[in-house]
């Protein structure tokens, strides 16, 4: 009966043993795991970071792109307008 005891006991203090050796394992898979997930999102917000910083650099080369737009019409409004002055005092000119 004592040695039946005995090995329940030994049984039972080997479950222990497994057991805390898995969840010392489960609980460095855990860790890694979490090391793992912070890198990844400190990864995506770089990644965000950058987007972010393209959208702003490409918002502000449209609005410069769209400036030169704009200086380019009135500089061909303008060359449009001294062509037909120049044309006009050239036909006077010939009309004399």
């Amino acid at each position: 009966m004592v040695q039946k005891l005995q090995e329940q006991i030994g049984e039972q203090d080997e479950l222990i043993s497994a057991t805390q050796r898995d969840y010392e394992q489960a609980q460095a898979e855990s860790q890694r795991q979490q090391s793992l997930s912070e890198a990844s999102m400190n990864e995506v917000k770089e990644v965000l970071q950058a987007l972010e910083e393209l959208a702003l650099s490409y918002e502000q080369k449209t609005q410069e792109v769209l400036a030169k737009d704009r200086d380019n019409e009135a500089l061909s409004e303008e060359l449009t307008r001294k062509t037909v002055m120049l044309l006009n005092i050239l036909i006077g000119w010939n009309s004399d």
